[in-house]
């Protein structure tokens, strides 16, 4: 992993411990945050990560910091619940030739599985098709699972994998389903080099939705689907997250492209 990448992830760590914290009431709004070196002496990290984990915080608003006095805790009504990361991660060493693919909302949080995961065997509709490139009407692999934090917070995840991606021994071999990264780390290994793509939307959620999110009345639902491809356009996979949308936000890091 590079320099930059355990930052990252060390950032995002303290982020999330302070986060918690804050939402089980350990710092009240309007209370100080520790001193940086206070939090420093607490994680055993240096100074970047921890005012990078506090900058995480003040963007979710969170906190509000003043320079010369330190991070103060925001109103209760102004706090977003939750912080949803959208990134992929690769935790193999540079320059190993092997892959170790970690995505930190799904693995990063405390996510369990409410219930028994479902997997059935569907035929694309119409929007689906499109945005796999297949034919209307193929058959199409479906994994949900419903994800809940133990704080009344519940995300929904469901993985589309198209028959060929299925069907090639190279990808899967005789087990159709595999999470997220260890998908990745599969075809990566495989040779494919993968792309990701992801699309937002808010909509109203079905009943169906509402019910298993518990969702309130009139309010919307965020569908974030991601599209695993590879850089030619062909697709591998499509993942599908439902969220509340009243509680939740969702951060990217961008790139630049030339």
């Amino acid at each position: 992993m590079s320099n930059g990448d355990k930052l990252a992830k060390k950032k995002d760590a303290i982020a999330s411990v302070i986060r918690d914290e804050i939402m089980a009431g350990r710092y009240p709004s309007g209370s100080m945050l520790p001193s940086e070196s206070q939090l420093i002496g607490r994680f055993n990290v240096s100074r970047t990560p921890v005012r990078d984990a506090i900058a995480i915080l003040k963007a979710e608003g969170l906190v509000t910091v003043h320079h010369g006095k330190g991070a103060v805790v925001r109103m209760r009504p102004e706090w977003v619940v939750r912080s949803h990361p959208r990134k992929i991660i690769d935790d193999a060493p540079p320059g190993s030739g092997s892959f170790d693919y970690y995505d930190p909302d799904l693995q990063g949080y405390p996510w369990d599985v409410v219930g028994e995961s479902t997997t059935e065997w569907v035929r694309a509709n119409a929007g689906l098709a499109l945005v796999m490139g297949i034919r209307e009407g193929a058959d199409v692999y479906r994994h949900d699972q419903l994800l809940d934090d133990g704080q009344g917070r519940r995300m929904f995840h469901r993985m589309y994998l198209p028959s060929d991606t299925i069907r090639d021994p190279r990808k899967l071999g005789d087990r159709p389903y595999r999470s997220p990264t260890q998908l990745y780390n599969i075809l990566s290994a495989a040779g494919y080099t993968l792309t990701w793509r992801e699309h937002v939307r808010a909509v109203m959620p079905p009943p169906e939705d509402a019910d298993r999110l518990h969702i309130p009345c009139a309010t919307p639902m965020l569908v974030i689907q991601r599209i695993v491809a590879a850089p030619e356009g062909h697709t591998f996979a499509t993942e599908e997250i439902r969220i509340n949308a009243e509680s939740a936000k969702l951060v990217y890091d961008l790139t630049c492209e030339n």
